[in-house]
């Protein structure tokens, strides 16, 4: 014997009500994707000082001063609260810096309004990158001095903050040029509270949108933050 109209109805109704009772079950029971907090001992060890390789907790960005294309000082109290891209970059490599920029700019544009944003360029040759050639470089590159700053200043501080706090890049000979400092490719993506977040290759396309999006995660992760203070 053929069911109802009605009876047909009840059925899909109690379906639908059990598909909808698992899926929320499931979607419950999974938690959002989070970044991972990054710590030394999770890099390679050959970007990390031999003093932090067995760090294993609590790794943040150090105190610094330098100084921008505009010949300000930045500290870390001016990206307190910030979400900051770091890359280290000279302005005369003829290499990866170009396609570096390429994704810097593809960066910026995306949050070109967003002042949670801080896209933060250090020089790996900053007795020749002064001020006005960052500033020059800066212009070149359609840099947004909201968003992007270029940093120079103490050779010191810069190869100790490569080093020991944001891991990008390799340290070979005692020397300061292009061969004896060698920056990587990275673009490191650190949240608003200072630590490490993720890496990504500066010269693909592929990593430069899934750092695009983790910034997004990021943001919401501050905006929960802010709303529990």
């Amino acid at each position: 014997m053929g069911l109802k109209k009605s009876e047909y109805l009840k059925i899909g109704g109690i379906l639908l009500v059990f598909s909808l009772g698992i899926f929320l079950s499931i979607r419950i029971q999974t938690p959002d994707f989070t970044l991972p907090i990054l710590n030394p001992n999770d890099l390679n060890p050959g970007l990390v000082d031999e003093s932090l390789q067995s760090k294993g907790i609590d790794h943040t960005v150090a105190p610094f001063s330098l100084i921008s294309q505009n010949g300000m000082e930045v500290t870390q109290d001016d990206v307190e609260n910030h979400i900051r891209i770091i890359n280290y970059f000279f302005t005369t490599c003829p290499g990866i810096c170009l396609d570096m920029a390429k994704s810097l700019r593809k960066v910026q544009s995306k949050y070109i309004d967003n002042d949670a944003i801080k896209i933060m360029s250090h020089s790996a040759m900053p007795q020749y990158d002064t001020p006005e050639v960052l500033k020059n470089y800066a212009d070149q590159n359609s840099v947004d001095y909201n968003r992007w700053i270029l940093l120079t200043g103490d050779p010191v501080l810069i190869n100790k903050l490569a080093r020991t706090s944001y891991f990008t890049v390799l340290k070979e000979g005692e020397g300061w040029d292009e061969h004896s400092f060698i920056h990587t490719e990275n673009l490191v993506l650190v949240d608003h509270k200072g630590r490490l977040r993720g890496y990504y290759d500066g010269t693909s396309d592929d990593d430069t949108n899934l750092l695009i999006d983790h910034i997004a995660l990021l943001l919401n992760e501050r905006l929960k933050d802010l709303n529990q203070s």
